[in-house]
């Protein structure tokens, strides 16, 4: 079974029949040719980057005269791109407004979305509306109730 990332459209209902299934997995086309697979992914800067790096690894095949460097750099970066290439588009994507809503252990991006679809609505039977939800008291004591605190990591900060 594969993992499958489900990409909601933004500002869409979940489920929604425009969400984006993605396939946590190896991508052979990436390998094959990785510039083309990230164009044709809508990667823009990972394309330019890509080929950045090839551009260098062909220059340390032939002027430099260092082939199997240029080589090996250049299958690491077909290696990579087929390895990370389908989580660099789940970046894209939710760089552009869409939001990772569910994932999904599943043999194909349909039944996946099906599995997706079952869930969001059993969820949103057994949700408890607002006016049932209890509430917590809020306690707030001198001058630390206009202060926000929170984290950085592992470092305490506090907000005026």
């Amino acid at each position: 079974m594969t993992a499958h990332l489900v990409l909601a459209s933004p500002g869409a209902q979940v489920p929604d029949e425009r969400s984006i299934v993605i396939a946590d997995r190896f991508a052979p086309w990436a390998i094959i040719a990785p510039v083309i697979w990230l164009l044709f992914n809508r990667l823009w800067l990972e394309a330019f980057a890509a080929l950045l790096v090839m551009a260098a690894a062909s220059v340390l095949a032939g002027v430099a005269g260092q082939p199997a460097l240029g080589i090996a750099l250049d299958l690491a970066l077909s290696l990579i791109t087929a390895l990370e290439g389908r989580g660099w588009r789940a970046a894209a994507l939710q760089r552009r407004g869409w939001r990772l809503v569910d994932v999904v252990e599943a043999d194909d991006p349909d039944i996946a979305f099906e599995i997706h679809a079952a869930r969001a609505t059993a969820d949103r039977k057994n949700a408890m509306p607002a006016s049932a939800r209890p509430s917590l008291p809020s306690l707030k004591l001198g001058r630390q109730a206009s202060r926000e605190t929170g984290s950085i990591g592992l470092v305490p900060v506090e907000r005026n």
